[in-house]
C-alpha cells in the first residue's frame, strides 16, 4: 500500500461516520476548495452531492486520481503558498481543510490567506486530531509516546492541537469559530486501549474524573471570517427562524387535521351515547314488564285451589 493510498476509504455520505458529519456541514450548491484532499475519498462524495470542487495537492499520485475524477486540481505544497497565485481571484463557498493542519509546520499562514478567499455566507470546516485524547494521556502516564502508520498519532503529524489551541489559532488568524462538533471514540475501541487496560483502576477513574471530553478523538470547527461573524451569525439565525416557523406551521396544520378528527370522533361518541341511552331506557322498560308478568304470574300461582274451582264453576252454569 502506497503513503496516499493509506489515506482511502468509503464511507455512507448520509450515515453517522466523521467524514459523512463533516460533509454535511457543506452548505448546498456551493463551490469547494478542499485542501490536501489525497485520493479523494470526500472528493467523490462532494462530487455527487453536485458541488463544484477544486482541490489542492501536492502528491503525484493523488493529483492523477483527482484529476480522473474531472476536479479541478492545483497541485502544488500548501506551505509553500504558490496555490494563492492560481487562485487569484477566486471565491468559494466553503473551503475544507480535514485532518490537514496536523500536517503543517506552519498552519497558520494558511489559514490566514484562506481568509480572504470566500464567498459571502461562505465557512471553513476544520477538523483535526485531539491530543488531549484520554488515550494519547493513558499512553503518557507508561512512559509511551509512539507515532504509526495512520490514526491518532500518525507519523506524518507534525503539529497537535487541542479544542482550545485550536479556537486560539483560528481567531489569530482572523477566523470565528460558529459551531463545534466531537468526535467521539471510546477507549478500549482506539488504537490506545492497551494502555487504557495497562491502568490499574483508581488511575483510571483520575484520569476520566470531572472532565466531559476524554473521549473525544477529534474536533470540528465550523469557522467565518471576523469580519462577517455577526452577518454569518444573523443568516443562521434568519435560517433557524425560517425553519422555526415552518416548523410551526406544519404543527398548525397536524393540529388542525387532529381537531377536526376530534371533532368527529366526539360527534360519534355523542351519538353513541344518546343511542346508549334509549336502550337503556328502553331496557329498564323492558325490565319493568317483565317485574309485572312475573308478579302477576306469582300471584296467580298463589291463590287457594278453590279459587279456580269455583271460576270453572261458574263458566260451567
Amino acid at each position: 500500500m502506497s503513503s496516499i493510498e493509506r489515506y482511502d476509504y468509503a464511507f455512507d455520505p448520509k450515515g453517522d461516520e466523521w467524514p459523512a458529519r463533516l460533509l454535511r456541514r457543506v452548505p448546498q450548491d456551493v463551490s469547494v476548495l478542499e485542501l490536501g484532499p489525497g485520493p479523494g475519498a470526500m472528493t467523490r462524495v462532494l462530487l455527487q452531492g453536485g458541488h463544484e470542487v477544486t482541490a489542492i495537492e501536492s502528491d503525484p499520485a493523488a493529483v492523477q486520481d483527482l484529476r480522473q475524477l474531472q476536479v479541478q486540481v492545483v497541485q502544488a505544497d500548501l506551505e509553500a503558498m504558490q496555490w494563492r497565485d492560481a487562485l487569484a481571484g477566486r471565491c468559494f463557498g466553503a473551503v475544507l481543510a480535514c485532518d490537514v493542519l496536523e500536517h503543517l509546520r506552519q498552519p497558520r499562514q494558511v489559514l490566514a490567506a484562506l481568509a480572504g478567499m470566500l464567498e459571502p455566507s461562505g465557512c471553513l470546516v476544520v477538523s483535526v486530531p485531539n491530543v488531549a485524547y484520554a488515550g494519547v494521556l493513558a499512553g503518557l502516564r507508561a512512559g509511551v509516546f509512539e507515532y504509526g502508520d495512520k490514526g491518532l498519532l500518525d507519523r506524518t503529524h507534525v503539529h497537535f492541537f487541542t479544542r482550545r489551541s485550536l479556537e486560539e489559532m483560528l481567531m489569530d488568524c482572523g477566523w470565528v469559530p460558529v459551531a463545534w462538533e466531537a468526535h467521539r471514540v471510546p477507549l478500549e475501541r482506539s488504537e490506545f486501549a492497551h494502555h487504557g487496560q495497562a491502568l490499574s483502576g483508581p488511575w483510571r477513574e483520575y484520569l476520566l474524573m470531572g472532565w466531559p471530553d476524554f473521549d473525544v478523538y477529534q474536533w470540528m470547527a465550523l469557522a467565518v471570517p471576523a469580519r462577517e461573524s455577526r452577518q454569518w451569525q444573523g443568516e443562521q439565525w434568519r435560517g433557524e427562524a425560517r425553519a422555526l416557523r415552518e416548523e410551526l406551521r406544519a404543527l398548525q396544520q397536524r393540529h388542525a387535521l387532529e381537531h377536526a378528527s376530534l371533532l368527529e370522533h366526539q360527534k360519534a361518541f355523542g351519538e353513541a351515547k344518546e343511542l346508549i341511552a334509549r336502550f337503556e331506557g328502553e331496557l329498564e322498560v323492558s325490565r319493568a314488564k317483565l317485574s309485572e308478568v312475573q308478579r302477576q304470574h306469582d300471584a296467580l300461582l298463589a291463590r287457594p285451589d278453590r279459587s279456580w274451582r269455583a271460576r270453572l264453576r261458574g263458566l260451567l252454569r
